[in-house]
């Protein structure tokens, strides 16, 4: 079996051979041993293309006879016959040398087989680097190259598939924690039990550090998102096994119809916004149990703050209690932006869920700062979701209102106005 130095050698001789005939060499020197015979073979090729140059120039003056015929070995044979086995060779290594390996000839000898198994070879060797170029090392799954050229097929064709967006939660946390050789494990223990569970005509690839596609033509979104379910719970039950952190993936499906008129970029930017939407509920209902009507709602029950939620519906009071974390906001902030209670526990990291993921840093940051005593409030401009998967831009004012005794608590207080009309969500 030729190495791929050996088929480059090769192929760039054969180019020559096509577009520089009289000048092109066989580098036989870097040649590897195993291809010695195959070499001959192909310099034979040479000598046989370049007497082809010959015979024709010679044909087309008029100057062939049959002292020239005898005394080129090569062409021994009629003239006629020469000259069409030859252009057949040469519209074969043309082809060859433009990537088509299905091409074989038959009527020059002894050399026929050698430049064959060369064909052959050279068409081994583009099908491996074909299978290399569309795999994803680390899990052996296609990846997203397989998947651009699976999904434009069935769009030429029109053929109604389904796709998931699958997002891979706390890979993060994992490589952070237990290191990459971990995260590693973790990504192909979801691809494992993703692909035994794929069905006829369902393909999975991997297209990001912890993004998975799966592609279907055998059913539409919803059956799709049915059996995504039970298999995340098998999943994370039998990771339970397996490791001390929880594993969990999120998913968003949908049916891909060019019927739609959407483009291929918008499909696949719908399904990330739905398996978005899938993480962030998975989020909060995970929360839920520290919700509940004895939630302690010291400092947060008062008339000033009923009076301030139902100044306008574009403005939502919040309050939080800095000493249990409990915060309390407007029921109409509770409504536009489906947030799980009016009281609630560690509220800002679900509110943080709701800022565009451009804007969190610099929230993270400001929130922090006044926090820490570093400024005295919190007055930033930035993008949060509506229920609707909007975002709108917001300015958002808040104090530390410190007890002036010991009895008295420590509130951070403020108020979240609405600055312009709902946006296009953009793609993160």
């Amino acid at each position: 079996m030729m190495i791929d130095k050996d088929q480059e050698l090769f192929l760039d001789y054969i180019k020559q051979l096509l577009y520089n005939t009289d000048e092109a060499t066989l580098c036989r020197d870097e040649l590897s041993d195993d291809v010695t015979q195959l070499a001959d073979g192909i310099e034979y090729l040479g000598e046989v293309i370049k007497d082809e140059k010959i015979v024709l120039s010679k044909m087309a003056q008029g100057e062939v006879d049959e002292e020239f015929s005898i005394s080129h070995n090569y062409l021994s044979a009629p003239v006629k016959s020469i000259q069409s086995n030859l252009k057949h060779l040469s519209w074969v290594a043309q082809r060859v040398a433009a990537g088509d390996y299905k091409q074989h000839v038959s009527s020059l000898g002894s050399f026929s087989d050698s430049f064959n198994e060369m064909i052959d070879q050279l068409s081994h060797y583009r099908e491996k680097m074909e299978h290399i170029s569309n795999t994803d090392v680390l899990t052996g799954t296609a990846n997203r190259r397989a998947f651009n050229q699976m999904i434009k097929k069935l769009w030429d064709k029109d053929i109604p598939c389904a796709i998931v967006f699958i997002d891979i939660d706390g890979l993060k946390y994992v490589n952070d924690n237990y290191g990459h050789s971990g995260g590693n494990r973790y990504i192909k223990e979801v691809c494992q039990i993703l692909k035994m569970n794929l069905k006829e005509d369902e393909f999975i690839f991997r297209i990001g550090g912890d993004e998975l596609l799966i592609l279907s033509k055998k059913e539409d979104a919803h059956i799709c998102e049915e059996r995504l379910l039970e298999i995340r719970l098998q999943f994370r039950e039998e990771m339970k096994k397996k490791v001390p952190y929880p594993c969990d993936f999120s998913f968003g499906c949908v049916d891909i119809d060019k019927k739609e008129n959407k483009t291929i970029s918008e499909y696949l930017s719908l399904a990330d916004k739905k398996m978005y939407h899938f993480k962030m509920q998975h989020y909060i209902d995970q929360r839920r149990p520290k919700y509940s009507n004895h939630i302690d709602k010291s400092g947060l029950d008062s008339r000033i703050f009923d009076a301030f939620s139902q100044t306008s519906i574009n403005r939502y009071a919040y309050i939080c209690n800095m000493e249990t974390n409990v915060s309390r906001w407007s029921v109409q902030a509770v409504k536009d932006f489906d947030l799980p209670y009016e009281y609630m526990y560690d509220a800002g990291k679900i509110w943080e869920e709701h800022i565009h993921p451009d804007d969190c840093k610099e929230y993270e940051e400001d929130i922090e700062a006044v926090f820490s005593g570093k400024k005295e409030c919190h007055d930033l401009t930035y993008r949060a979701r509506l229920k609707n998967g909007k975002y709108i831009k917001c300015r958002c004012e808040g104090y530390v209102l410190r007890g002036r005794t010991a009895k008295e608590l420590n509130l951070f207080a403020g108020i979240l106005t609405r600055v312009d009309e709902a946006v296009n969500y953009e793609e993160r």
